[in-house]
C-alpha cells in the first residue's frame, strides 16, 4: 500500500510540471501570429516571430510607431509576455513599448 502511495504522490507531483514545461513551449510556438495587447488594453501590433535575447526565448512583434508612422520590429521579452489563447497581453503600457529594444525584420 505505501508503495502505490508514492506511486500516486510522484504522478501528482511529476505530471504537472511535465505538462506546466510543454504547455510554456507550445505556447511561446504558437504565438506568432497573434495580436499584441499591451497592459492599458490597446492593440499595438503582431507577433511575427520567435527569437532569442541574453539566451531567453522572446518574441518578435511588428508594432505601430509613435503618431502612426508606419511599423518597427521589436524584441519582447518572454518575462513580460502573457501568452492567451487569443493573445499576447504585455505587462506594460502602450507609451513603454516605444522604449523596447528595436530589431531588423526577421
Amino acid at each position: 500500500m505505501k508503495v502505490s502511495v508514492m506511486a500516486c504522490l510522484v504522478c501528482l507531483v511529476v505530471v504537472p510540471a511535465v505538462h506546466a514545461q510543454t504547455s510554456a513551449q507550445r505556447g511561446t510556438s504558437a504565438a506568432v501570429g497573434m495580436p499584441i495587447y499591451s497592459s492599458d488594453g490597446i492593440e499595438i501590433g503582431q507577433v511575427t516571430n520567435i527569437g532569442k535575447y541574453r539566451g531567453e526565448k522572446s518574441l518578435i512583434g511588428e508594432v505601430g510607431q509613435m503618431l502612426g508612422f508606419g511599423t518597427r520590429y521589436v524584441l519582447i521579452p518572454k518575462a513580460i509576455a502573457i501568452i492567451e489563447k487569443d493573445r499576447v497581453i504585455l505587462t506594460i503600457t502602450s507609451e513603454r513599448v516605444s522604449e523596447m529594444l528595436e530589431v531588423d525584420k526577421k
